[in-house]
């Protein structure tokens, strides 16, 4: 089978590390310009393809573009933490597919900062691995994981569990979906979709406004990601930011 990847970030690195591990063939790859990369020398390390067969790509696909991923002749895609939409042009050239991993569990969360959306409003939490269609994490969903979501986890936490949940989903799933053997789910639920200006409504906190404690609690919780700027409320002129951390007295018994 002819692989082709479209990788950044540490999963990147973990899926070509796994690849390698069955002894796949990696014919070619794409990669982010160089200033939204990253893990990209640990990448290209792993992927052990020479230069002439890594290609930099944003969101324009030229017909140029279009040409060397033909030209590679992948059997399959697989689209790893990828930042931007592929045009249909593109995922209906491999015979298999263009594989997306997403950090949420579909069909909950699609689009942006999926991470975040559980705390707000309680929806599941999970990974997926779906096929890409012409809409945004709408397609048909090969492989999936739930998260379990804890009152002390932050935006930062939850990241960090969907990010340690990936290699083992895919490693369980490529046997099965390199031998065309995986049932995908077609769901029969609308889920969610949230945009980055919906993420932005979440910057302040307004003290003029009658919240719940525990509301609040989550408001802070979400948007508590370091090195990103957490929430801010305006006061006497000044923005003061408030991030938050919780933890567990496990000393504590009813």
């Amino acid at each position: 089978m002819r692989i082709v990847l479209f990788a950044d970030n540490y999963i990147g690195l973990k899926v070509i590390e796994i690849l390698n591990s069955y002894n796949e063939n990696i014919v070619g790859m794409f990669v982010h310009p160089p200033k939204h990369q990253h893990f990209h020398k640990e990448i290209v390390e792993a992927s052990g393809l020479p230069a002439e067969f890594i290609y930099p790509i944003a969101k324009d696909w030229n017909d140029e573009s279009i040409k060397k991923l033909k030209a590679l002749m992948p059997d399959i895609v697989l689209v790893v933490f990828w930042r931007y939409i592929l045009p249909e042009k593109v995922f209906e050239i491999p015979p298999l597919g263009c594989v997306n991993f997403h950090m949420s569990y579909l069909p909950y969360n699609r689009g942006k900062k999926p991470n975040v959306w559980p705390i707000i409003d309680g929806s599941p939490c999970g990974i997926s691995m779906h096929y890409i269609n012409e809409g945004i994490d709408s397609g048909e969903i090969i492989s999936q994981k739930k998260v379990e979501l804890e009152l002390i986890d932050t935006g930062q936490s939850i990241y960090e569990k969907m990010i340690n949940a990936f290699p083992t989903l895919f490693k369980n799933t490529w046997p099965h979906l390199k031998d065309k053997k995986i049932e995908t789910i077609k769901t029969q639920e609308e889920g969610t979709f949230h945009l980055d200006k919906e993420f932005d409504e979440l910057n302040e906190i307004n003290l003029e406004e009658k919240v719940f404690p525990l509301d609040l609690i989550n408001h802070l919780r979400a948007k508590t990601f370091p090195p990103y700027p957490p929430a801010y409320f305006l006061k006497d002129g000044k923005k003061i930011f408030v991030s938050i951390n919780l933890e567990f007295d496990n000393l504590y018994h009813e």
